[in-house]
């Protein structure tokens, strides 16, 4: 695939680049944990905590394809730093409200549904932005380094929004994340991106996304990996979502065990994160992909029998090892074989049967856990293990 000629200071983009995106994404995420906190404090209620579900999943899921089409039609660096400053924008309004003394749950909710609103429009972008800047030997790479920033802003930002909730006001804490989304901007505003190519056609949004989709369904090599990603993305559910229920019911009611398997996992998907930046694989993108894939599997059946706490601790820590090897190839896969002209609207379609996956296999999954717990975990094993032998055939 013929990209742009990325320019010599590429190494300079990158690292602004992925600082921008960390300052940003640790800011939201203290937030968020933030909030998900005060509202559990503040009410007690399940229905509340659902509505944060809610409003922080949905509104972007609502608007993911269109954000994927302005991605593709104007400058996805304008895109994100407008969207990450309307973000701040109102996050600074509710914190505004709180020192006020305005503090209605109601307000938390509309305006989490204004920062999904903006995070739905940017992701596409987001991903879209990286071929732009970086050579395609080097995209590995690059992928690689930035979700091991994630998987360390997932180790760190929990401890750090538990401090500053000790000592700090929830307006304060609000104020953390307009800082932070400040700072993103300013960074990414020195990033020089290649001229986007004016298009005289007139704007047409739905007839652009099904171009999109014309374009996804003729390329079998991009069609079958964003049908691996979603297939995937469903069947891994229940290790994300239903391990903490899993060790609940084996090992008892302990907060500090739930805390230790949660932190053995994103330690194993950091290891590997900053390996995979560091040296780069030959290996085939599927044989990674399909590799994980078998290890997600056999763990997530090997994590059933295991009534010892330090076995099912280092389980999950070998299941963390195999995140990175399946995200990161696979992102990188898409990013090479698609059209730059196409970038946004790909990953449109990418972002949004991941968000989707996690409600409706909680529809699908959550169900079979009242029944057992085993079944939500042997039956997508197996399968995991099924598609990582098929991965081959799916390239």
């Amino acid at each position: 695939m013929q990209k742009k000629t990325t320019p010599d200071n590429w190494r300079f983009k990158l690292f602004a680049y992925m600082s921008s995106q960390g300052v940003s994404l640790l800011g939201s995420t203290i937030v968020s944990f933030a909030v998900m906190w005060y509202i559990t404090l503040k009410t007690g209620s399940g229905i509340a905590i659902a509505g944060v579900t809610i409003t922080t999943y949905l509104p972007q899921a609502l608007v993911l394809l269109f954000g994927g089409v302005l991605a593709d039609r104007y400058s996805p660096k304008k895109i994100v730093m407008l969207s990450d400053s309307a973000i701040a924008l109102s996050t600074l309004v509710l914190a505004v409200l709180f020192l006020l003394g305005i503090d209605n749950i109601g307000w938390i909710f509309f305006f989490n549904c204004l920062r999904s609103f903006g995070c739905g429009i940017q992701m596409p972008a987001i991903k879209s932005m990286l071929p732009l800047i970086v050579p395609e030997k080097e995209l590995m790479r690059a992928n690689s380094i930035s979700t091991s920033i994630w998987c360390v802003i997932q180790l760190i930002s929990p401890g750090i929004s538990g401090i500053v909730m000790s000592f700090m006001s929830m307006s304060s804490v609000f104020f953390i994340d307009v800082i932070t989304a400040v700072i993103g901007v300013s960074l990414l505003s020195t990033i020089s991106m290649p001229a986007r190519k004016s298009s005289a056609e007139k704007y047409k949004p739905i007839e652009e996304l099904k171009s999109g989709i014309r374009y996804i369904l003729s390329n079998r090599s991009l069609k079958n990996s964003i049908l691996f990603y979603s297939i995937f993305s469903f069947l891994v559910i229940p290790a994300s979502q239903l391990t903490p229920l899993l060790a609940l019911q084996t090992f008892g009611n302990k907060i500090w065990i739930l805390s230790t398997i949660e932190t053995s996992f994103s330690i194993g998907a950091l290891l590997v994160s900053l390996f995979l930046s560091y040296k780069a694989l030959s290996t085939a993108p599927f044989k990674l992909i399909g590799f994980s894939a078998t290890l997600f599997g056999l763990v997530m059946i090997l994590l059933i029998p295991s009534k010892n706490i330090i076995l099912f601790v280092m389980l999950m820590f070998i299941m963390g090892i195999g995140s990175p090897l399946y995200y990161t190839p696979l992102t990188t896969h898409i990013q090479e074989i698609t059209d730059e002209a196409y970038l946004g609207r790909t990953f449109s379609f990418v972002e949004l049967f991941s968000s989707v996956a996690t409600p409706f296999g909680m529809l699908i999954f959550g169900p079979l856990s009242k029944l057992s717990i085993v079944i939500p975990f042997l039956i997508p094993g197996i399968l995991l293990i099924l598609l990582g032998l098929k991965s081959k055939k799916i390239s």
